[in-house]
């Protein structure tokens, strides 16, 4: 999940330079290694884990001071490596001239899909939301949120199928606002912190993307109670997961497929004073039950095993526990 934050002021960083670093590293370099290293051990869902006065030892110790781009770099794969050491496996940085480079080689991303299966189930599949940009995140929530209207106005519907593999994660918020056809309005999970953390309420609310000013249509379905199959797999990852997380709880509702790939932490967006944007983990997810995932989804119909003729057997079974008289 992406929650945009922007980041204002920076308090005294407890780094410490040695003599022979101090004398090589640029003025913008040291400013920006303290806002970095500020940054996560204030925010770092990780940063109990990490031991700051040997990351100061070490950061003393690198070959900064070639030039403020490779310094950069350094402190980047520096900070990178310490995370991932520490158990986070989310956090990552992304430059300026990054985000550039992907928008102008996925200039036509790839947009959800529906179709009516018959027998009264719609499906509606999702993939990554990665954008960068508010218009076309309210066009990609709209595209779901149209689809949907549309199978559910040209046919009697008893269910839904919604598929999230293959769904690398992206912006969560253009897939819930889109997936809100679906569901009531409300709380649809929390944020947990560390142990001396209030859980946060994230929520779902129709016609919104949250934490954007675009609004977006407010169809619902027209039988509210129908059951949801959500369809998840290895590859159903980040925001992917959290879409997945959004549905768990509701009565109507069960996952199928295999355990997601696990990166269930929220994920902040910081931006940095040299537009780089530091995505960090800064909350575990919990359900609208309040159950915390720390790591993988694990469905609660698994299938590993594919026809050979190659037949979808968890779009199989989903169709049949729809199809079922009563909810199991």
């Amino acid at each position: 999940m992406k929650l945009v934050l922007l980041f204002f002021s920076l308090l005294t960083s407890n780094v410490i330079y040695s003599q022979s670093t101090d004398s090589k590293i640029s003025k913008h370099s040291k400013k920006f290694i303290k806002e970095v290293s500020q940054l996560i051990k204030q925010k770092s869902l990780f940063s109990d884990s990490l031991n700051w006065d040997q990351i100061s030892e070490e950061l003393a110790v690198l070959p900064f001071g070639k030039n403020d781009s490779t310094d950069q770099k350094i402190v980047f794969d520096f900070f990178t490596k310490k995370l991932r050491n520490a158990g986070d496996k989310h956090s990552f940085f992304v430059t300026q001239s990054s985000i550039n480079s992907y928008t102008r080689k996925n200039s036509e991303p790839k947009q959800p899909e529906s179709k009516y299966l018959g027998n009264g189930i719609g499906l509606i599949r999702v993939p990554q939301c990665l954008m960068f940009d508010n218009k076309k995140d309210k066009d990609f929530a709209n595209s779901i949120r149209y689809q949907i209207k549309k199978i559910d106005t040209e046919n009697e519907i008893i269910g839904w199928i919604v598929d999230l593999r293959n769904n690398g994660g992206g912006n969560m918020w253009p897939m819930v606002a889109g997936l809100n056809s679906l569901m009531a309005d409300g709380t649809v999970g929390y944020l947990v912190g560390t142990s001396n953390s209030m859980e946060k309420e994230w929520s779902s609310e129709n016609g919104k993307i949250k934490y954007s000013k675009e609004a977006v249509d407010t169809y619902k379905i027209k039988k509210i109670d129908n059951k949801i199959a959500v369809l998840i797999d290895s590859m159903t990852a980040s925001s992917g997961e959290m879409t997945a997380v959004s549905f768990i709880g509701l009565p109507n509702v069960k996952l199928f497929g295999q355990p997601s790939a696990g990166y269930t932490t929220t994920n902040s967006t910081f931006f940095l004073s040299d537009g780089t944007r530091l995505f960090l983990a800064t909350n575990f997810v919990a359900d609208r039950t309040h159950k915390v995932y720390s790591g993988k989804i694990v469905p609660d119909v698994i299938i590993y095993t594919q026809s050979s003729s190659g037949v979808d057997e968890t779009l199989e079974y989903s169709k049949k526990w729809i199809l079922q008289t009563e909810k199991k």
